[in-house]
Formats: C-alpha cells, sequence, structure tokens
C-alpha cells in the first residue's frame, strides 16, 4: 500500500499533489508509479528554472516570428489548461503545462527571452501552475516581483488571434495538375496533408472512380496526387 504521506515527505506537497492530478482521470484514477512522480518532481524542478535560472544575454533582438511563435503557444496553452480545468481532466491539463514549459527551456536559450513576450509567458507559466502546484507559484510568483498573492489573481485570458494556428498554402494537385489551394497550419504531418488533400471536393472531381498509385508530399508547399 501506498502511503502519500511519505512522498510528501521526500519530494514535497506540490510533486505529490500534481501527482495524483497526472496520474489519470479524476474519476477512474490510476496505478502508482515511484518513476511517475519522480518524472512529475522533475518537472516541477525544470520549471523553476524556467523561472528564476539566469538567461544568456543575446546582441540580436527577436525576430518577429519568434515573438509570434511564443504567444501563439503561451495563449493556445491558456485555452488548453482552462478547457481541461473546467472539464476535470487534470492529467490532460498537467501534460499541456509540461509540453509548455518544455518549449519554454528551449526558447531561453534564444533572444525572444529580452521581450515582453517572454515576460507574460512567464507569468503565464507560474499562474496556470498555482491550482497544482500552490506552493511553488506563490514562490516563484514572488520571485519575479508580483504582488502577494498568485492565488488572489484573476486567471490568465486567451487571445484568440494570438493562439490561432500559423497558416501556409498547401497546393494540391492530381497527376502535376493544380486542383485546389488549402491553408493549412504551419509543421502539418504528411499524413494530415493527405487526408484534407484527398477530402477535397475539387480534387475529389478528378480522382473519383480512379485508383490512387501515389502521393508525392514536399512539406507545407505542394501534394501531387498521381491516379490512374
Amino acid at each position: 500500500m501506498v502511503n502519500p504521506d511519505d512522498f510528501v515527505r521526500s519530494m514535497g506537497a506540490d510533486t505529490t499533489r500534481a501527482y495524483l492530478m497526472f496520474i489519470g482521470p479524476w474519476d477512474a484514477g490510476g496505478p502508482w508509479s515511484s518513476r511517475g512522480i519522480e518524472g512529475v518532481y522533475r518537472f516541477l524542478h525544470r520549471a523553476w528554472d524556467v523561472v528564476t535560472a539566469k538567461p544568456g544575454s543575446f546582441a540580436e533582438q527577436p525576430t518577429d516570428k519568434e515573438i509570434a511563435t511564443l504567444r501563439r503557444i503561451t495563449h493556445k496553452t491558456i485555452r488548453k489548461v482552462t478547457d481541461d480545468m473546467e472539464a476535470f481532466r487534470f492529467n490532460t491539463m498537467i501534460a499541456a503545462l509540461m509540453e509548455f514549459n518544455n518549449y519554454l527551456l528551449k526558447a531561453k536559450q534564444t533572444p525572444v527571452v529580452q521581450s515582453d513576450a517572454w515576460r507574460e509567458a512567464v507569468r503565464t507559466l507560474i499562474l496556470l501552475l498555482a491550482p497544482s502546484a500552490p506552493h511553488l507559484a506563490e514562490e516563484l510568483w514572488q520571485r519575479i516581483g508580483e504582488p502577494y498573492s498568485v492565488h488572489n489573481q484573476p486567471w490568465p485570458q486567451w487571445d484568440e488571434a494570438a493562439a490561432a494556428d500559423e497558416v501556409v498554402t498547401l497546393v494540391v494537385q492530381v497527376n502535376g495538375k493544380v486542383r485546389d489551394r488549402l491553408s493549412v497550419p504551419v509543421g502539418i504531418s504528411e499524413e494530415q496533408a493527405q487526408e484534407l488533400a484527398l477530402g477535397s471536393p475539387k480534387v475529389q472531381r478528378h480522382t473519383a472512380n480512379k485508383s490512387v498509385v501515389k502521393i508525392v508530399y514536399v512539406p507545407e508547399q505542394v501534394i501531387n496526387i498521381v491516379v490512374k
């Protein structure tokens, strides 16, 4: 039998609390895993590093694209965490915070740390952590010079425009002839691109009753469906 008090003493109340939220759906629970709680422990330590570790210094300024990407991920995370918390999907809420934190660790090694978007992202991370790691969030909130208490702050709101995926135009060809142009998110996978292309009514008019021989995909540029 697992006694959570033992883990509170060895890893802290926040780690234990966050792991119990992460272990599985709140109404189903899940098997206790010592390796799993160690993963949450490391996640909270990395969150501490994101906020408190001294960033590098950069001579160049961040690009508009870097800033827009950071703001997009920040606001998408606010939306995801908010939706998950309201639906009691605490496990996927924690997973979203882990993903956000990992992104911030990488972003901290770039000039974007010199931007207002970075300060917004760090502030957002702390606010979103507060329900699952209240003690850590309170300490980090004070570390960035904000007034007591993090738990008295309004919940962050996402900006739909900032959260919108960056899109590119994907040219869809059938036997080398352009049949459609689709707006798709940056980073779309080949499988997703194929599904969208094959589902296009304009494309289906030229593929109906024909066999697809092969599909040639140039990422984020063109997809050519060869039929006979």
